[in-house]
Parts: C-alpha cells; structure tokens; sequence
C-alpha cells in the first residue's frame, strides 16, 4: 500500500520516536516534568593503546553478536597530496586491494565473503580507511590480512597502470559524465587558493595521474602507509587481552621509517568580500544554487553549534529554510544545509536545487535574509529544542552497530586526537544555546563571506552570465 508523502514523513518521524525510545536505556531518557531535560548516554568504555612502532591501537568490547568490525585508519588522504600528484590517496584506496607477497589480487574478497563479512574502503580530504565485518571466530584472519597488506603491499607496474584506469573511470562517470558533477571542483576553488590542502577534489586529477611514475606512486606509499600513520580500530566480540596480543604478533614486527610523513603548510586565508560565479553544466536538469562560508576546524567550540545550525535551516519540512524556498514560495524542490568539519578547517555548504524557470538571484537573496536572521535574532526557546533534538537522535542513532561505533571512535581519534571525544558529543550540543548560535552565524556567515555558485542548464545559462570569482588572498 502506498502513502502520500506527508503521512510516510508522519509514520517514519513517530517510528523514529518510538524506536528512540525502545533503544535509549532509562537513564537516559529526558526526565518528564524538567525546565530543561538533559540527555546522558552509557559511555562507550574503550581502551587506548600503543604500539612501539606506533601505531595506534582503539579497542571496544561489545558482545550485543559474534562480530567484530575492524578498521585501519591511514592519515593520509587528498591534504597530503602536493601539486602534480592530485588523486594519489584515492589511487591507493583502490590499490591497497590489489595483492601482497601472500595475497594474489582478488583474495582479500574471497577471504572476507567466504566467511559472510563484509569489506570496503573510503578516501576523504583528512584520512584513508578500511574496514571489515566479519563473525568474531574470523578476527585472526583479517588482523593478519591488514597486517599483510600494510607491510607487503604490492605496488608495481601492472597493478598502477589497472587501479588508475579504475579511477579515472569514477572521474568520468562522476564529475564528467554526472549533473552538477564540476559542483565540489569549482566550489573548492573558490574557498581555497590552489596550493591549499583543501583546494582540490578528493577523487583526482586524470591529468596528474596519466603522468604519475610508478616510483612517485611507491614513494606515497612509502611516506603514509606506515605504522605511526595510522589507527586501529576494533569494536565487537572480543576479549580485550587476547585481541591486542593477536594485534601486537601481527603489527608489532612492522617496521617504522625514520622520520615522520610529510606534511603540507596550510595558508591563511582572508576573504574581504562576497564572490559569485555562473557556469553551465549541460547535464544539469534544473538550476542549483550553493552557497558555502568557510568555518573551523572539527575540534573547534563551533562544531556542534553548526550542527544544530544545519538543522534549523534543512531538516524537516518546518526547517527555515525549506519552509520559505519550498513550501511557501515553490521556488525550489529541495534543500540542505550541512558542515563539512575537517582537521584544518572545512566550510559549510547550503545547496538548492530550483524549481524550472526560478530566478537565482531570487533565490540568493531569500538566502541572505535567511542567514541576517540568523546574525541579528536569537532563535526561540522552541526551535532551538527542536533543532537540538533532531541533532541527538542522530547522534544516537550513529552509534548503534559495531561498524557505526568504529566509525565514531576514528573519527574522533582522527579530528580531535582523542577517541573520548565521542563520548562528550552529546553534552557538547546540549550546551548550545541561542546566543551561540547568533554569535557563530555572525562570525562565520558575515555578509562578505558569502560563496555562492550557480549551476544552470544550458538553456537558462544566457541571460545569467557572471564574472569569474575572485582569488581569496593567501597570506
């Protein structure tokens, strides 16, 4: 049987309530009848340890079923990756599964999916990770395959020319061959200046990567793929004696090199007035607006405050700003408002997709009344509640599997340095109040820091020419 819209939003909000309430144990339920109800979680009860070549070791018993999940996190992602050799880290991601002196290409599937796990890895601007699931009794098998892997890898000729050729093709078929696919490309250029970190895309130049040498390609990995670079992570059905022994006969007798990975300056930034750019994407089907403020980096006193921001302005149908663009003025069909926290810095990104034959300048300037309220009025006790709520239930609602638990644990070890940071998020957005939401807006979405970019249809590109952006100025 099918539902309209509204009453499926209806049903699956009241799911999501009741189920809020069925896994949140008692003590940490919001007591009826408080001015101001509190939330406490259990803390997840980790333990941290280090190797003497190193690595870092985060272990997490959960016996809930007899699986474990583990996850290496590699610091090393497109931040490290210098002019000309765009792409490296995402190369590796592909290549880290293509065999080692024990393991022919294809074996690490077949290990994993002969004993019903699971496998992946995932590249970002700060880290590269890898991660299985697999039934607990199976933990031996996969500490030794990442072991093998991260001493015996096989970068050669052969196995660089099939991985770039993989990557390459995601170029095609995402950013090439995909509407509003240049929209990170041109969006971190306007950010960024080019010889920032974060001035280039995290999937790769094609060009950088036709030209890469196969001894540019071994010397990465040579400089990231190490002990001291990286984080292990190993959540489920354990006991934590005898894990971090099988850890340390597997890890222990990698070798370190001598000096520690490379790492790039990062330029200060200044942006002393608003930029605009129009281009024509010829795959795009309606207009997108985007609009993006540079922000702090993840351990900053900012970062949950934005995160409740971003629910008061995107999620729900009462949320500001799809309020004003799609419910009342039917300008747009949909919108989001996210921060993208990273360990040097990030932006936040408020992206629209319009409705055919909408204005964008229309749409722009809602936009900028939308974020003066934001600097000017503090928010109301009841749209502050509700903001804060819905950034809770997602927060608990990440932490209920072996894998989502490994996943919050890395990250916060990778953006704070310190796994226990996971354990204070929830009290870090129930302190935001009112006040610190306007006081962030003013800082962070002043008028002259406005980037927005416009991605029309060609059809609609004739008569909404721009100049191209102007550069930040490095200082």
């Amino acid at each position: 049987m099918a539902y309209p819209l509204k009453t499926t939003r209806a049903l699956l909000a009241l799911a999501v309530s009741i189920l809020f309430w069925l896994v949140t144990p008692p003590c940490a339920r919001p007591v009826a009848g408080e001015k101001n109800p509190t939330l406490q979680l259990p803390p997840l009860h980790f333990k941290t340890s280090h190797l003497a070549n190193g690595l870092k070791v985060i272990t997490l018993e959960d016996h809930h079923a007899p699986v474990v999940t583990l996850e290496i996190w590699y610091h090393v992602g497109s931040k490290e990756e210098p002019p000309g050799k765009h792409g490296f880290a995402h190369l590796f991601e592909h290549l880290m599964f293509k065999g080692t002196s024990h393991l022919k290409p294809g074996d690490w599937d077949r290990y994993i999916n002969g004993v019903g796990g699971d496998d992946n890895a995932d590249t970002y601007f700060d880290r590269t990770r890898y991660y299985e699931t697999v039934p607990s009794n199976a933990l031996d098998m996969v500490l030794w395959m990442e072991a093998d892997r991260m001493a015996n890898l096989r970068v050669d000729q052969a196995n660089m020319v099939s991985e770039r050729a993989v990557v390459e093709e995601e170029h095609r078929m995402d950013v090439e061959n995909a509407p509003y696919g240049r929209q990170e490309e041109l969006l971190l250029s306007m950010l960024y200046p080019p010889n920032h970190p974060y001035g280039h895309t995290t999937i790769g130049s094609k060009t950088d990567l036709d030209h890469a040498t196969l001894r540019d390609v071994q010397a990465f990995h040579a400089e990231y793929y190490r002990p001291d670079n990286a984080t292990l992570v190993l959540v489920g059905d354990f006991q934590t004696q005898q894990a971090l022994q099988a850890i340390r006969k597997f890890f222990g007798t990698i070798p370190n090199p001598p000096s520690p990975p490379r790492r790039y300056p990062v330029p200060r930034v200044v942006q002393k007035a608003p930029k605009e750019q129009t281009v024509t994407d010829p795959l795009a089907p309606l207009p997108l607006v985007t609009l993006a403020f540079r922000i702090p980096k993840a351990d900053d006193p900012a970062t949950p405050v934005l995160e409740v921001i971003s629910n008061l302005l995107s999620n729900g149908d009462s949320s500001r700003l799809y309020r004003v663009l799609v419910c009342q003025t039917q300008l747009a069909n949909s919108v989001s408002a996210y921060p993208n926290s990273l360990q040097i810095g990030g932006w936040f990104e408020c992206d629209v997709s319009l409705n055919a034959g909408v204005s964008p300048q229309k749409v722009i300037r809602l936009l900028q009344q939308e974020f003066a309220t934001l600097r000017s009025q503090l928010v109301s006790p009841m749209e502050l509640a509700k903001a804060k709520r819905q950034a809770l239930v997602a927060r608990i609602f990440s932490l209920l599997s072996t894998e989502e638990k490994a996943d919050a644990l890395g990250e916060a070890d990778l953006y704070y340095g310190n796994p226990a940071e996971v354990n204070q998020e929830i009290a870090s957005i129930q302190r935001v109040s009112a006040e610190d939401i306007r006081r962030v807006a003013r800082r962070y979405f002043a008028p002259h820091l406005f980037n927005i970019l416009i991605m029309l249809p060609p059809a609609a590109s004739s008569s909404s020419a721009r100049t191209p952006h102007q550069e930040d100025r490095p200082k």
